[in-house]
C-alpha cells in the first residue's frame, strides 16, 4: 500500500511540476503575440499618418497648432495650440499670435492675426526615404510679406520658421492637424 501511494504521491508532484512549465510557456508565448500585435498596430497607425499628412501637403489643407514659439536665437514659451497656428487653406494663409491673457492685441486676443494669400507654396521630400517635407512659402497679407519655411515629419510632427523684412524670426513648434479636424480659435484679423 505503501509503494502505490509513494507513486500516486510522485505522479501527482509531476504532473504539477509539467503543468506550471507548459504556463509559463503559454505565458511567453502570450506575451510575445501581444507584442507582435502591438509593434503591428503601431507599424500601420504610421503608415496611416503618413498617408495623411502626404495628402496634407498635396492638398495644400492643413494647420501647425504650435505647441512651443520660438525666436532667431532658441528662446522657447509654451503656448497654447488653439490660438497660436498657421492655418494653409489652398492659397490663403491666416498666421496668429496670441496670449492666454487675452489682453490686449490687434486680435482681441493679446497678439495678432494676419490673413493673407500665398503667392508661392514649393514642396520637397526630404529624409534618408524621402517621407519628411520641407514647405517654402511666400504669404502677402495686410501686415507685410513672409517667407515661411515648414520642416514636417511623416508623423505630422513640424516646425515652421517665419522671417519677415525685419530682422527678427519666429518659429512655431507642433503638429500639423488637417483643417476639417483642427480646433484653432481665430481672433480678429487685420
Amino acid at each position: 500500500m505503501k509503494k502505490i501511494m509513494v507513486i500516486i504521491l510522485i505522479s501527482v508532484v509531476a504532473l504539477n511540476a509539467y503543468s506550471q512549465v507548459e504556463n509559463q510557456v503559454d505565458s511567453k508565448t502570450t506575451k510575445k503575440l501581444t507584442k507582435a500585435q502591438r509593434m503591428e498596430q503601431r507599424r500601420i497607425e504610421a503608415e496611416e499618418t503618413a498617408k495623411l499628412v502626404n495628402w496634407m501637403v498635396e492638398n495644400k489643407q492643413f494647420v501647425l497648432e504650435a505647441n512651443y514659439l520660438s525666436n532667431q536665437y532658441g528662446e522657447r514659451q509654451v503656448v497654447s495650440s488653439n490660438i497660436n497656428f498657421i492655418a494653409v487653406d489652398s492659397s490663403k494663409i491666416t498666421i496668429q499670435l496670441a496670449s492666454l491673457s487675452g489682453i490686449g492685441g490687434a486680435n482681441g486676443m493679446g497678439g495678432i492675426t494676419a490673413d493673407g494669400t500665398i503667392s508661392q507654396f514649393r514642396v520637397e521630400k526630404v529624409g534618408k526615404d524621402k517621407k519628411g517635407y520641407t514647405i517654402r512659402i511666400m504669404a502677402m497679407t495686410h501686415i507685410g510679406s513672409y517667407d515661411i519655411t515648414f520642416f514636417i515629419t511623416q508623423g505630422g510632427n513640424a516646425d515652421a520658421t517665419i522671417s519677415g523684412t525685419t530682422r527678427g524670426k519666429l518659429n512655431y513648434h507642433g503638429t500639423l492637424v488637417p483643417i476639417t479636424v483642427s480646433k484653432v480659435y481665430k481672433g480678429m484679423a487685420i
